[in-house]
């Protein structure tokens, strides 16, 4: 009976061993992106953030670019980043007036500006990025159409 306990307890412990190996809380496989963005002959506003949306699940992942436009995606709180499609747009530094209720060129901080209107919003940026299990990287090119 003693050596039944026994082996129960190292079967939960080995068990939860593998649970708390983990290194994140996601519902899936995953990978890390690390990317870079750029925009005609330069980068964009440093601190701009790269949001990428889960299609499947509606996660979020986040990126924030340097002085040089490079940027690792972070999916809650940590490096890993779900397998699978991706809506992306992007938000430049600054904050918007909570009284505007519709973003325009007019009504954001200047910076804005200086990324195309159209990445503002995940639903008329037209861009999209597929993560793959281990190390991707994001080339990720702004045009003005």
């Amino acid at each position: 009976m003693f050596s039944g306990r026994i082996v129960l307890l190292c079967l939960i412990a080995g068990a939860l061993s593998l649970g708390c190996s983990r290194a994140h809380n996601l519902p899936g496989e995953t990978g890390t992106v690390k990317g870079h963005v750029s925009y005609r002959d330069g980068t964009i506003p440093e601190g701009s953030s790269v949001v990428m949306l889960h299609k499947g699940t509606g996660i979020p992942a986040v990126g924030v670019t340097d002085s040089d436009g490079n940027f690792t995606m972070i999916m809650r709180e940590g490096p890993d980043v779900l397998v699978g499609d991706y809506v992306v747009n992007i938000r430049p530094p600054g904050e918007i007036d909570d009284n505007v209720l519709e973003i325009t060129a007019e009504t954001v901080p200047p910076l804005w500006n200086e990324v195309p209107q159209k990445y503002w919003n995940p639903s008329t940026s037209n861009e999209a990025y597929t993560v793959n299990s281990g190390t991707n990287f994001y080339e990720f090119t702004l045009t003005d159409n």
